[in-house]
Formats: structure tokens, C-alpha cells, sequence
């Protein structure tokens, strides 16, 4: 019980640009610097990697925000497309779940989304950041999570994608902003640099701390950057009570976790 309690405060946020014994990125599969990788947490708790790898899923299990709410107000929206593109991968080797581009693209091969996972970014002006995955970078996905993640009274805020083209009416009022032109704002004051930031450190937290994530546990991860992201203004003892708060989720079982699928 004791370890898995230091494992939670390993794993919980500090505040943003504060200096804490905790990773603002997470544990990793791998050692590398400023982290707290799972092999450095399992010496530290005294248990095998695959132990301490298993925890850190289960912690992630925790980060559920009991306050969820629609955003509101002025809402940025940007897709990302995780992992790298088939031929990227060293020596030419793909993994199972990257034979199927996804449901919605066609099985075109162009595009940088074909044979990667999709989520859609969704952050409020000042406030807190949504992410959902979609099955594809496509109008019908993005519309439908941009219903199911921001009110209809929201001020949307995208790029020119034609992805974007038909949430208009999902929200009161919609701008683009051309990144087509390279323009970072259509000079009202519309840009989506908010979303872009999450976006930034989610990449971050891939490459240089988990290296590569699957689609089965891409929900888990996405989950813990926006629980970060949303606590980025308390402190790591606040967040480690808050991350306490997710004990009567449901448990990750073993199984469940190294199931194919």
C-alpha cells in the first residue's frame, strides 16, 4: 500500500514552472533525463519493471475529473496525429493495430493522419483542455466530438481545414484562422495557440518520455496530459489529493491491461 501511495506522488503533477520532486512528463519505459522513468521507479520502490509499469497504468486509471463540464466561452480546436507514419518506424516494421488506417479515411494513403491515431484538442480560453480520439480527421468525427466536448454557445476557433468546415452550426459562432497562408491569427484576435500548447507537450511527453504509445493505451496517456494540463496551477500536494479521489474507479486488471486488442 505505502509504495503505491509514493508511486501516485511520483506520478502527480507539480504546478506550472514550479520545482517539484515529481515528472511534469510522466513515467517512462526508458531512462531519460528530468523523468522519472519506470525502471528508475521500480529501484526506487523496490519491485521489476513490468510491476512498476503496471502501476503507473492503474494510476492513470485514477486521473478522472469528478467536474467535468462542456467548454465554454472562447474554444480553440486542433487535431493531432499520434505516432510516426509507416515508414518511419526503424528497419520497416509496423505493429498490428497500424494495418488499418481507421474508419472514415478510405484507405487513401494521403494525409498525415493515414495509419495514425487522431485525437481532437479542445481548450478553453484560460481553462481547462478536452481531448478526444477520433477515429479519423474527418468532418463527421470532428463534428460529433465537438458536440459531445464544447457548448453550443461557444466561440470556436480552428484552422481552415475542411475537417472544421461543417461544426459551424454545432456552436454560436465559428472563425478560422488560415495556417494554409502561414497566418497565426486572422487579426481579430482568433488564433488557436492555446490548443497548439497542449498538443506541444503531448508530443513532448511521446518522444521523449514514452517513446512510442499504442492506440489501446493512447486514451490512458491522453488522460493523463489533460489531468496535468488542468492542474497546472496547483500544487503537486493538491494534486496528489485530487488524484486520490479516483480510488473507487474501476480497477485495471492485468489481463485487461496486456490484452491484445
Amino acid at each position: 500500500m505505502t509504495e503505491g501511495f509514493l508511486a501516485i506522488w511520483l506520478m502527480v503533477p507539480s504546478g506550472a514552472g514550479r520545482t517539484s520532486s515529481t515528472s511534469s512528463k510522466g513515467i517512462s519505459g526508458m531512462d531519460t533525463e528530468s523523468r522519472v522513468p519506470a525502471r528508475k521507479l521500480a529501484e526506487w520502490l523496490d519491485v521489476d519493471y513490468r510491476t512498476a509499469w503496471y502501476m503507473s497504468h492503474r494510476i492513470r486509471r485514477l486521473l478522472s475529473d469528478p467536474d467535468w463540464r462542456k467548454l465554454s466561452g472562447i474554444v480553440e480546436a486542433d487535431g493531432h496525429a499520434v505516432g510516426a507514419p509507416r515508414q518511419m518506424y526503424v528497419g520497416g516494421h509496423k505493429k498490428p493495430e497500424d494495418d488499418y488506417p481507421g474508419a472514415g479515411s478510405g484507405g487513401s494513403k494521403r494525409g498525415l493522419s493515414h495509419g495514425r491515431a487522431v485525437v481532437l484538442v479542445a481548450t478553453e480560453r484560460g481553462g481547462d483542455v478536452r481531448v478526444r480520439r477520433i477515429a479519423a480527421h474527418s468532418s463527421i468525427e470532428v463534428g460529433n466530438a465537438v458536440r459531445d466536448l464544447i457548448e453550443p454557445s461557444a466561440h470556436l476557433v480552428t484552422n481552415g481545414l475542411p475537417a472544421y468546415r461543417t461544426v459551424g452550426p454545432t456552436t454560436a459562432e465559428h472563425v478560422t484562422v488560415d495556417h494554409g497562408r502561414r497566418r497565426l491569427s486572422n487579426g481579430g484576435g482568433d488564433h488557436i495557440n492555446t490548443a497548439e500548447g497542449p498538443i506541444f507537450l503531448f508530443r513532448r511527453s511521446v518522444q521523449g518520455t514514452w517513446h512510442w504509445v499504442s492506440r489501446k493505451h493512447l486514451d490512458a496517456y491522453t488522460t493523463e496530459c489533460a489531468w496535468r494540463h488542468n492542474r497546472r496551477g496547483v500544487s503537486a500536494a493538491t494534486a496528489f489529493i485530487q488524484a486520490l479521489g479516483g480510488l473507487d474507479a474501476v480497477p485495471l486488471g492485468d489481463r485487461e491491461l496486456v490484452a491484445c486488442g
